[in-house]
């Protein structure tokens, strides 16, 4: 579903809600033709011109930000310098989900997301490592040239280490990526994501006050983003909260999980595994914030 936003500017919505594994992108009808991530879906793609595409830029490395690739032949694609090992390098890949972890922190066996979670038709990957060949690298601040149109990619770390937004400085129009705005918070359960990093990356786009906002997974936003990037925000502060409470009595990372703090109901493997990732990130944060400590046999208490 093709949604306008302004003059040669469109959101591509998934035809279905856009939750994993689907996720809004944009279409730029510039003098270069440009799309802004790859996850809407085959079915919603199939309403522009795939094959006039002559660039790709991603937020960051997500599946659901990346399955439609091989949609885009004839496209450039540019990532950020801050991740584009993990498009080429499966140490790296491993590394930014914090798969190498699993081990230490699961009981179980790891097996594929896709395994754990069926997927559409109109969903042309599976998700795991495959190399994609990138033509440049952003970085912050950089301005993207279309031609008739310009854009600027601007860093907001937290969700992962390389997630960005971009900005139409002209019209007042950020693609916020995975700043989502929904209700129930941000994600942010992998090795390559950051308590601190994402704080100050909301903090960031009130300070760029855009007019309207375009995230990943909600529809376009235009009322009251300072107390909706507040709200948003306000979730991880007070998780924070919540765990310097319980952790005035020392307690294990698996004893923390018991309180399903991120997710109430774990629904698979991986929902347990992304809420002990989350927690191991709020825990690192507290302790740079010298609030927690952790003691020896892998167990924190709030100083």
């Amino acid at each position: 579903m093709l949604i306008p936003v302004t003059e040669g500017i469109t959101v591509v919505a998934p035809l279905n809600k856009p939750r994993y594994p689907y996720a809004n992108c944009m279409y730029i009808e510039a003098d270069r033709p440009t799309v802004i991530d790859m996850g809407a879906g085959a079915k919603a793609f199939q309403e522009i011109p795939c094959d006039r595409i002559q660039l790709g830029l991603i937020t960051h490395f997500h599946f659901d930000h990346l399955h439609g690739y091989d949609l885009f032949a004839g496209a450039e694609v540019m990532v950020s310098q801050e991740e584009k090992r993990t498009y080429c390098d499966y140490e790296s890949y491993i590394d930014f989900h914090g798969y190498n972890l699993w081990d230490e922190i699961m009981s179980i066996p790891r097996q594929a997301y896709g395994q754990v979670v069926p997927l559409q038709e109109d969903v042309l990957a599976r998700p795991g490592f495959r190399t994609i060949p990138l033509a440049n690298t952003f970085s912050d601040g950089q301005k993207i040239d279309l031609g008739n149109m310009e854009l600027t990619a601007v860093h907001l770390p937290g969700h992962t280490i390389g997630h960005y937004g971009f900005y139409f400085e002209k019209e007042g129009i950020l693609f916020s990526g995975d700043i989502d705005l929904v209700a129930t918070g941000p994600w942010y359960s992998s090795n390559s994501a950051s308590v601190t990093d994402l704080i100050k990356s909301v903090r960031r786009i009130k300070e760029i006050d855009p007019r309207i906002v375009v995230p990943s997974h909600r529809r376009m936003q235009t009322q009251n983003l300072p107390k909706q990037l507040d709200q948003y925000i306000g979730v991880v502060i007070a998780r924070n909260h919540r765990l310097l409470d319980i952790l005035i009595e020392p307690h294990t990372l698996d004893q923390l999980a018991d309180y399903h703090l991120i997710f109430p109901d774990y629904k698979n493997t991986y929902e347990l595994f992304w809420e002990k990732m989350t927690l191991r990130n709020h825990l690192q944060h507290l302790i740079q914030q010298h609030l927690v400590q952790e003691l020896p046999d892998g167990i924190y208490q709030r100083l």
